[in-house]
């Protein structure tokens, strides 16, 4: 098992959209991080209810300034908190988008 990643040291929320429908982060993580390596975050700091969430995309960078590529963390969630672990190559950048409604799932009244 990889490391518990640090805000600020490891990785940063780098963007916080709160929209009308929908809030979501994204998350950086420096080129040093490790396939296994985890990240643990409140999404209640976010107005992201853990019923709520909509979805997670990943994508990872195995050279500075080059595109990127899929690649989807593998995701748990725990009371407000989820977990989110690495899969894609060792010492790449990661980038990961989490999505989701700030009250637990709404229904549709189509």
């Amino acid at each position: 098992m990889g490391s518990l990643l640090v805000e600020g040291t490891d990785y940063e929320i780098a963007g916080n959209q709160r929209g009308d429908v929908y809030n979501e982060i994204v998350i950086k993580c420096i080129n040093s991080v490790d396939a296994t390596d985890t990240i643990v975050v409140d999404l209640t700091k976010y107005g992201i209810n853990a019923t709520g969430l909509m979805g997670v995309e990943g994508w990872n960078q195995a050279t500075a300034n080059s595109i990127t590529a899929q690649a989807d963390p593998t995701t748990t969630v725990s009371g407000d908190e989820i977990t989110l672990t690495l899969t894609a190559a060792s010492n790449d950048q990661h980038y990961i988008l989490v999505k989701g409604f700030p009250t637990p799932n709404p229904g549709s009244s189509l």
